[in-house]
């Protein structure tokens, strides 16, 4: 990943340890990051939310090719 979008990277890290779990790894709804941003006080852009919505699409097909 590029420098510039390092921090995307660690928003996505930080949103991962608090993803919900059921039956299966839930994906990271957009209302826990909007939850997520107000409670650090962060504003995301449109395009990072974007990216930040490709990473969990990635992590989630990784993890159910993986099981």
């Amino acid at each position: 990943m590029p420098f510039e979008l390092a921090h995307v990277w660690e928003w996505f890290a930080q949103l991962n340890r608090k993803r919900q779990n059921g039956m299966a790894v839930n994906p990271i709804a957009s209302t826990e990051i909007l939850a997520w941003q107000a409670r650090h006080g962060i504003a995301i852009e449109p395009f990072e939310h974007q990216l930040l919505d490709r990473l969990d699409a990635l992590f989630l097909s990784h993890q159910h090719a993986a099981g």
